[in-house]
């Protein structure tokens, strides 16, 4: 069985958090840019912050690693004394050089800069911290979030080989051999201590390339059911990260560890106020998030359009709708009289804010991906999560555990846009919550229990134990 790190803080530890970034200046408006960059929707302004002091992690019985809980913004991390299981990094070594391959979508990039964020608060910019370089995929998202973040990157051509046509599945191979050898050559260039993966087709030749030249590597696993690429690459592994304790019900490795989901630094001190400040909300009405993800979800989108003006009448909306449908809710929106359309806040997507709109959300609807059962109860939100039905339906077993905790409601996706029936469809689920107010902070309630904001640091344990220095 795969040991589980300790999850209870101890008083007075302390975990970096970098500063939240403030509103900006006159907030955030749904009719403002989305963009600073080509196609991005920003909410606050870009000076992260960082800096130094904070605690020791300390030793504990039983084998597991006390990790730190969260601080005030901008608070550091040192890493101290580690059971036998882990050893410590000695100081006077050089700077940890870590590499960093995954991409595909946002929710395989986040869990990674969080935990860099773990292990050097300052970085990008410090010039004596650990050296960090992202291996990511050829979609725009990637280039996004990481040219958000700042960090040094390789863009390999890889590209899926599931879940595609079978000419796409060939192409796919072909470009797999391709980001290979892209990925060789940037290992003996980058000459990386320690290899960190977070799952899809762009890690698969990271790791590769990573055994080739015998450099550990640490495998994080996001969504409780493995992927088939976590599945192939696990024997090229040192050891492997688990998000989820469910996760063993589907799949061992003795190499493996629970580590619990990394959550960007933002979503520790996240602030409901500074949130409703920055979008414009007055909070005389409840606010309701929409979001699904990165790349935004159909049916999500149709289903809140189908239903905008009577849940306006009832709440303010922030919506973040992807690409494909931004046009037609943009249409949607123009068509409301003044007073709704003032509710109702479009976003495209945001690389920024988006854990100061969770916070300032009463509830949360969206899809059930691994990042988002993570964020959910570290700013304590209910949520109705919409399982997609892509991908083998893995969203269904992530979705289970805020469900089972009685922190989320499930619809299936099939009946979002139901009007009877033994299953409500998404308007008639919301309105009935919203009219529940008990309801929804024993939701949140039982949503903030879940949280582990030390997974972060203990994937960085993980790290700094087998780094190759």
């Amino acid at each position: 069985m795969a040991p589980e790190l300790a999850r209870a803080p101890q008083r007075g530890d302390r975990l970096s958090v970098a500063a939240n970034e403030p509103p900006a200046k006159g907030g955030v408006g749904s009719g403002d840019s989305l963009s600073r960059r080509s196609g991005g929707g920003i909410a606050y302004a870009d000076n992260e912050g960082g800096g130094g002091g904070g605690a020791s992690l300390s030793r504990r019985s039983g084998g597991g690693v006390v990790l730190p809980s969260p601080a005030a913004a901008g608070e550091g991390l040192r890493v101290g004394a580690l059971p036998a299981s882990l050893p410590r990094t000695h100081p006077e070594r050089r700077a940890l050089r870590v590499l960093v391959g995954g991409g595909g979508t946002a929710g395989h990039i986040y869990p990674a800069l969080s935990v860099v964020h773990a292990l050097a608060p300052g970085l990008p910019g410090t010039s004596d911290g650990p050296v960090v370089h992202f291996a990511h995929g050829p979609s725009r998202i990637d280039a996004e979030v990481l040219a958000h973040a700042g960090f040094a990157r390789t863009r390999l051509g890889a590209s899926p080989i599931r879940g595609v046509a079978p000419h796409r599945a060939a192409w796919g191979a072909f470009r797999l051999g391709t980001a290979l050898a892209q990925a060789v050559r940037l290992v003996a260039s980058f000459r990386p201590d320690v290899v960190l993966v977070t799952g899809g087709y762009v890690s698969a030749p990271v790791i590769v390339a990573a055994r080739l030249r015998g450099v550990p590597a640490v495998i994080f696993l996001p969504d409780v059911v493995p992927g088939l690429a976590v599945r192939v690459m696990a024997p090229l592994a040192t050891r492997v990260a688990m998000g989820f304790s469910a996760t063993r019900a589907h799949w061992r490795t003795p190499r493996s560890v629970v580590t619990g989901y990394p959550i960007r630094p933002d979503f520790l001190s996240a602030d409901r106020d500074r949130g409703r400040a920055a979008f414009g909300i007055d909070g005389s009405l409840p606010v309701v998030l929409v979001t699904g993800g990165s790349s935004g979800a159909r049916s999500l989108n149709f289903a809140v359009r189908d239903g905008l003006e009577p849940l306006l009448h009832h709440a303010e909306v922030i919506h973040l709708c992807g690409d494909l449908d931004e046009a037609r809710l943009r249409e949607a929106r123009t068509a409301l009289p003044d007073p709704l359309r003032r509710r109702y806040h479009l976003f495209r997507y945001l690389h920024r804010g988006m854990a100061d709109a969770m916070a300032a959300s009463d509830l949360v609807i969206c899809r059930a991906g691994a990042s988002t059962i993570a964020e959910l109860p570290a700013t304590g939100r209910p949520g109705i999560l919409v399982p997609g039905t892509f991908a083998g339906g893995h969203q269904s077993e992530n979705a289970a555990i805020l469900a089972e905790a009685g922190a989320a409601i499930t619809i299936p996706d099939d009946a979002l846009l139901a009007t009877g029936g033994t299953t409500p469809g998404l308007l008639a689920t919301t309105l009935g919550l919203l009219a529940r107010p008990a309801r929804l902070e024993a939701m949140a309630a039982a949503s903030r229990r879940l949280a582990r904001p030390e997974a972060a640091a203990n994937v960085v344990a993980l790290l700094e134990s087998v780094a190759r220095r």
